[in-house]
């Protein structure tokens, strides 16, 4: 058979047809996504905590008789913030009240008694011991009465409330989770290598997702353990300016821009 060579033009139809195939392919085909670079304070969670915070027990074994506060009321210090039925121990006092009234005359008359020459030693020293017995039960007595009124701590806003009036509760059941509104801190987990440069003092910005706004803040002290399983260290910020609207249990994240040569 023949050979036929080819001709210019065929040469150039068949280069132009490979050009064409390969950019179609190439037109086709996804680009390769280049590699994600996170930033060093990516995923760094902040959370809004009270620095005054305290689940209030039952002093004492007994049933409420009042117990006015509900979930997010607010409240001043010192106010009455759960009252028992407490008649029992109101008798208790009046009774040691009269007893040590009672033992008090008794030592008198032994006192006259004994410059009058008419009592011995023996005897006056008994009626000052009684009177000293009867004193230490007013004492225990009133002590108790204490523990029918719960007088709040601190300012602040009811956080939980565990119990409900005129239930029996016993002595330690919790009844109320007190928080402060006016004492709020941020609590950050930070990888325990940025250690080598956090400070006190060291500023970042806390966007807060309930609230929707971003909040100035500062490191205020670090934790004085690090997580050897995480690598994690706790650390502490407190807001720069007002926390009006702020509430305990927000989350969100911070922005902490460590130095270029950090590790």
């Amino acid at each position: 058979m023949p050979f036929r060579r080819c001709g210019p033009s065929i040469l150039r139809g068949g280069i132009l047809g490979a050009v064409l195939i390969l950019a179609a392919t190439m037109a086709t085909a996804q680009p390769i996504p280049a590699p994600r670079v996170l930033p060093l304070d990516s995923g760094i969670g902040v959370q809004v905590v009270a620095r005054l915070d305290a689940v209030i027990g039952a002093p004492m074994a007994g049933r409420l008789n009042e117990f006015p506060l509900r979930d997010g009321d607010r409240f001043q210090s010192g106010q009455v913030i759960a009252r028992f039925f407490c008649a029992q121990v109101a008798g208790v006092v009046a009774r040691s009240k009269a007893t040590l009234s009672k033992k008090q005359r008794q030592l008198d008359i032994s006192a006259k008694l004994r410059q009058l020459g008419t009592n011995n030693t023996a005897e006056y020293q008994l009626a000052v011991s009684e009177v000293a017995e009867a004193q230490a039960d007013l004492v225990i007595a009133e002590a108790n009465a204490e523990s029918c009124v719960v007088h709040a701590p601190f300012a602040g806003r009811v956080g939980t409330v565990m119990a409900r009036n005129f239930e029996w509760v016993a002595a330690g059941a919790p009844l109320l989770e007190l928080v402060s509104e006016q004492e709020l801190e941020l609590e950050l987990i930070l990888p325990s290598r940025w250690l080598a440069w956090l400070r006190e003092g060291t500023v970042f910005t806390a966007h807060i997702q309930e609230t929707g706004k971003s909040y100035p803040a500062a490191i205020i002290r670090l934790s004085g353990k690090v997580d050897s399983v995480s690598q994690s260290v706790k650390a502490y910020g407190r807001i720069n300016g007002a926390v009006v609207g702020l509430l305990p249990g927000m989350s969100g994240q911070a922005e902490l821009s460590p130095p270029p040569s950090a590790p």
